[in-house]
């Protein structure tokens, strides 16, 4: 084993656990609820802990380990699709933003579920977002377990087993413990560390191998169908426009984001962390799928696509130097799995428990009870993450499309469309699970697009129709939504300050 690669990796794993132990006191703090401190950390983020929790949750095994993998096979077509997310933060803020933060905070959501649930006033949605969650949040967390015990099988030489506990319980430990506000912090450390990490990446690969033009001469001279489009891949541009979709525009409905929306301090703190958004993102989704083509000259012949970037950096780096780099895709892995833990947790506890269980349960049962869920979801994710896919990457946008399909419609129609109905959201939910699964069987890649794209057409329209059809919310619901008393968040002081009531129109 190489202990100079383990130990810097060990140590950060430990950091990650003293701060979640650390940030256990707000859990303490009765004056705000144990649910809106565990599950959005007492809706207090900053600007920039804000704009990195919400891109480091985005930012998975997918864009530092499945990315390049991919990019290995494929080509530099990757790195464009790669490029459709870059605007992710300005899509979720700027499309639910102010609005939805005044929303929840008005009706005391602490979860999407628990914001849909009021909009609707529907069981039927509240057991499809719970499916949803459990289906493709599930998938989803287990690519991210599979990428981190990969990375630790491919620098300590243990075996993947091995790997996969010790990170599980690291992640599952300051998760539980924590909660929302360890997660964030977390996040926006691991943020940090992706960034240095790539920089790093790059460095390296430019002073150890002769020069990136070197590498890029090679590439087109020995491979050159790497260099184009469509490439291997077949990433046509209509297949590149519906990873834009994918990965930009619908992911407004990835639950794990889009609750971050819910979560911040004011509105200066929104409108900032959409300025830092776009760097953030740029450099998340350039710095490593874009060394995976190039790894194509240096290995030419790996057996796995995935371990070719962890294998290089400990190749070509100081044992104590690759462990920080290799702590990047760490981070993406972590900060990605802690969210969805939340995400899942609340879904068991808030969404199912509390309202059609026991809606007179004590704050010390809700406690006790978030606690052991978040623990038991994440032991059944290692369980599941013992037979690991060949392809993180494609597990990876699997997950992401089924929960855009499931969630896209009901979220943004919730919001802009005061006639949208009940039935119109069940419809649309149901719809949009229904068709992605079946599509994802029988028909993949319809019209040459990701299956997403006709998943969210089919949801939408449906949407639409039905609601038209049926009788519109209540004008108590409408009121509740629209009317007076929402909680006032133009602020211009970002410091925390006591919250305001004021118009939700405003």
């Amino acid at each position: 084993m190489n202990w100079g690669i383990i130990v810097p990796i060990v140590i950060y794993l430990l950091a990650m656990l003293a701060v979640g132990g650390y940030l256990h006191k707000y859990l303490k703090d009765r004056r705000v609820s144990f649910q809106e401190q565990f599950f959005v950390g007492g809706r207090s983020l900053g600007p920039l802990v804000l704009a990195l929790t919400m891109l480091a949750s985005a930012a998975s095994a997918g864009t530092f380990v499945g990315g390049p993998g991919v990019a290995y096979d494929v080509g530099f077509a990757w790195a464009l699709v790669g490029m459709t997310q870059i605007a992710m933060g300005i899509y979720i803020l700027g499309i639910l933003g102010k609005k939805f933060a005044i929303m929840a905070r008005k009706i005391g959501a602490v979860t999407l579920t628990d914001f849909l649930r009021e909009r609707y006033g529907s069981a039927a949605v509240v057991v499809g977002s719970s499916l949803g969650v459990i289906i493709f949040l599930g998938a989803y967390m287990v690519a991210q377990f599979v990428g981190g015990a990969r990375i630790f099988q491919a620098v300590t030489g243990l075996p993947y087993e091995f790997g996969l506990i010790i990170f599980g319980v690291t992640v599952a430990a300051y998760t539980t413990y924590g909660g929302f506000r360890a997660v964030a912090l977390t996040d926006a450390i691991q943020g940090i560390l992706m960034i240095i990490g790539g920089v790093i990446l790059w460095i390296v690969l430019a002073t150890r191998t002769g020069g990136l033009t070197s590498l890029m001469e090679r590439l087109r001279d020995e491979q050159p169908e790497m260099l184009t489009l469509p490439g291997p891949g077949g990433i046509t541009p209509l297949l590149l426009f519906s990873y834009f979709v994918l990965l930009g525009v619908a992911a407004i409905g990835l639950p794990h984001a889009s609750v971050r929306a819910m979560a911040y301090r004011d509105s200066k703190t929104m409108h900032r962390a959409m300025l830092y958004s776009i760097p953030i993102m740029t450099l998340f989704s350039l710095f490593f799928t874009t060394a995976g083509p190039m790894m194509r000259v240096l290995y030419p012949n790996a057996d796995s696509p995935d371990s070719v970037l962890p294998t290089f950096i400990v190749d070509s780096m100081p044992g104590w130097l690759a462990g920080v780099v290799l702590g990047a895709p760490l981070a993406a892995i972590m900060s990605t799995v802690s969210s969805m833990l939340l995400v899942a947790s609340s879904a068991v506890v808030k969404d199912l428990y509390i309202n059609y269980v026991n809606p007179r349960a004590t704050d010390e049962r809700v406690t006790k009870l978030s606690y052991l869920v978040t623990v038991a979801i994440g032991v059944g994710v290692v369980l599941l993450s013992l037979t690991p896919p060949d392809y993180l990457q494609l597990v990876v946008l699997y997950a992401i499309g089924g929960l855009e399909a499931t969630f896209f419609a009901p979220i943004v129609f919730a919001l802009y469309w005061k006639r949208a109905s009940r039935w119109g959201a069940i419809s649309s939910m149901y719809v949009g699970i229904g068709s992605y699964l079946l599509l994802s069987i029988f028909s993949p890649l319809p019209f040459g697009m990701e299956t997403v794209v006709t998943s969210l057409v089919l949801s939408i329209a449906s949407m639409v129709v039905v609601s038209l059809l049926t009788p519109g919310p209540s004008p108590e619901t409408v009121r509740k939504f629209w009317g007076a008393g929402a909680p006032y968040l133009e602020r211009e002081d970002t410091d925390a300050m006591p919250v305001e009531r004021a118009s939700a129109t405003e």
